[in-house]
């Protein structure tokens, strides 16, 4: 059984910057990749449409988020990725102060229907 959160963020609107960011994600840091693993991180994907990105993340149902927060900021790799990705990352428009990524809530599900 897993987990799962779907979250969005912005980019810079600019198509020079938004090609650099996903040549980033074409391969991340191994170190990222361990981090993300190491936390109950099963799989993650992003998904772009124009400058608006939506991620979807598949974790352990044990997954501690606040957890991961705290050993992210304590990482100084997961320091250096973070400041180099918030060159084209932006907040959207309903991101409160100081945040980057945020839960979407989820409105339907199939498997909910009749």
């Amino acid at each position: 059984m897993s987990r799962r959160f779907c979250q969005a963020l912005d980019l810079v609107d600019d198509p020079a910057l938004i090609e650099e960011y996903q040549q980033h994600h074409r391969q991340i840091w191994p170190e990222i990749a361990t981090h993300l693993r190491q936390y109950g991180i099963q799989q993650m994907e992003i998904y772009r449409l124009g400058n608006r990105l939506m991620m979807v993340m598949e974790t352990t149902d044990d997954f501690d988020g606040g957890l991961f927060e705290r050993r992210s900021l304590e990482n100084p790799k997961v320091g250096e990725w973070e400041a180099l990705m918030w060159k084209y990352q932006r907040p959207t428009p309903w991101t409160p102060a100081g945040e980057k990524w945020v839960e979407m809530t989820r409105i339907f599900s199939l498997a909910e229907q009749p």
